[in-house]
């Protein structure tokens, strides 16, 4: 059995290690024989490296207990990164230190990142909190919470997750995954997210207008494709229709029929438009290699769809940004997280924070594609500038955008975004000229705007505290 799992193990890495192709030979990396074929990770998070030394970019993250199969060893070239202890050379790809894992037995486990936490009908891989009270106080202890010590304060509205409930002299606590204590007369309990889920897409769906989806309760069906025509029928919310006929060229004055005698204001629609390759969306040596997905986002209609080569493969809704909208482009995956813990960043005035949210995939700075579990609102702008997924379509794109990270693992960082599953981001609400172009640059946050938006709020900040007492009283009471 361990042998047919092993197998099964290697034949999932083989299409990984592809990702990350490292000539041993050229870089003068010798692989010897390894005293251990499995090792398992003992510390919190094990990351694991592009090549057997440091400084090298760090590609891979798992949790502790993590086992991984093993490859060959190498010795270490100097006492940088692994203290001169040999590195193992790992499936499907990198080095990690030996002083970071420990010999094992059991091969790795099969199946997805976070899978393991999926039992039964879960949607959702913790159970989730929203914070009631403002000022609400975060311990790092049990000791802490006797001790009167908080580590922060919470702000109403932040959402946490929880491992397990606890008392505390009798009074009831909750502990979060991250091991922190909240009293459980402050939170209130989430549930298991939205329950809507996107549809697989018939392979031989062509390009234009193909379904949709009524935006609202109760939206007005009327037989012919003007205001005063007869009520025939409501749809209600997130109900499918065909896109048969169009009529008018703009809203308010466009229409779809869905129907013999049935029509409905295209305004009331979040449509579903199968598009060709957009320049840019699929590279060349992509396609080469038989990696040919790429993820379409419709900000316009709030629609998502994931292509492979002119194939669309699944549709979905989204929320994207509304206050920070989401920028246009072409933005390559530049990380895979299995759970993050997203918050406001320092130089943002209006505190918020949304434990681990699940099945993230940052496409554009801080923006990224990832599970929602804290709304219902999919098909309407509702975040700040990432595009939010309801929880079952953020696991099936999760894992199935290529890599899809095994079981343990929690992060993958691409040493090559050439190699990278494209977002492709547009707004067809608006003029062509101004529907798509690159908005913004690749990649992860660079570092220089972020030290010039943390630069501008210090100052912003320093001339708010600086106003005197008497510049904010009413110019009607000054004086005396």
């Amino acid at each position: 059995m361990q042998l047919l799992v092993a197998w099964t193990v290697l034949r999932t890495f083989a299409a990984l290690g592809r990702l990350e192709p490292v000539d041993e030979a050229r870089e003068g990396i010798k692989v010897d024989a390894a005293p251990a074929a499995i090792v398992e990770t003992h510390w919190m998070e094990t990351g694991i490296r592009t090549r057997p030394w440091s400084p090298s970019k760090r590609i891979a993250t798992m949790a502790k207990g993590t086992r991984l199969l093993v490859r060959g060893q190498v010795a270490s070239r100097d006492n940088n990164g692994c203290k001169g202890k040999p590195w193992y050379a790992v499936y499907p790809f990198g080095y990690v230190c030996s002083e970071h894992v420990r010999p094992g037995r059991e091969p790795p486990a099969t199946g997805h990142a976070l899978a393991e936490r999926l039992r039964g009908d879960r949607r959702l891989p913790y159970d989730y909190t929203k914070v009631r009270e403002d000022g609400a106080q975060m311990y790092r202890s049990v000791d802490a919470v006797r001790a009167g010590v908080a580590a922060r304060g919470l702000s109403e509205g932040m959402n946490l997750a929880v491992a397990r409930t606890l008392e505390v002299d009798g009074a009831a606590y909750v502990e979060t995954v991250d091991g922190q204590l909240v009293s459980k007369s402050a939170i209130g309990w989430l549930g298991q997210g939205s329950a809507w889920q996107g549809v697989l897409v018939d392979s031989a769906s062509a390009i234009g207008p193909a379904f949709a989806w009524a935006s609202r309760d109760k939206v007005p069906v009327l037989a012919d494709a003007d205001p005063k025509a007869a009520q025939v029928g409501l749809l209600t919310l997130r109900e499918r229709v065909p896109l048969l006929e169009e009529t008018g060229e703009s809203d308010p004055d466009r229409w779809w029929k869905i129907g013999e005698g049935r029509y409905v204001q295209a305004k009331h629609l979040n449509e579903v438009v199968f598009t060709a390759i957009p320049e840019g969306a699929l590279r060349d040596n992509r396609l080469a290699s038989g990696d040919d997905q790429w993820i379409d986002v419709d900000l316009g209609e709030q629609v998502l769809v994931a292509y492979r080569g002119a194939t669309p493969v699944y549709v979905t809704l989204v929320s994207s940004g509304k206050g920070s909208p989401t920028p246009k482009g072409n933005y390559p995956i530049w990380a895979k997280v299995a759970s993050m813990t997203m918050a406001n960043q320092d130089y943002e005035d209006n505190p918020y924070m949304v434990e681990h949210v699940p099945w993230v995939m940052l496409f554009q700075g801080h923006n990224a594609l990832h599970g929602a579990y804290w709304h219902d609102q999919f098909g309407k702008r509702r975040s700040h500038g990432c595009v939010n997924l309801a929880p079952r379509d953020a696991r099936w794109l999760f894992e199935w955008v290529a890599p899809a990270l095994p079981a343990g693992w929690t992060g993958y960082l691409p040493a090559d975004l050439e190699r990278s599953v494209v977002v492709h981001v547009r707004d067809s609400s608006l003029p062509p000229d101004q529907a798509f172009f690159q908005e913004r640059p690749i990649g992860p946050p660079d570092p220089e705007e972020e030290k010039r938006k943390q630069e501008e709020a210090d100052e912003r900040r320093a001339e708010a505290a600086a106003v005197q007492p008497a510049d904010l009283v009413p110019a009607a009471a000054a004086g005396g």
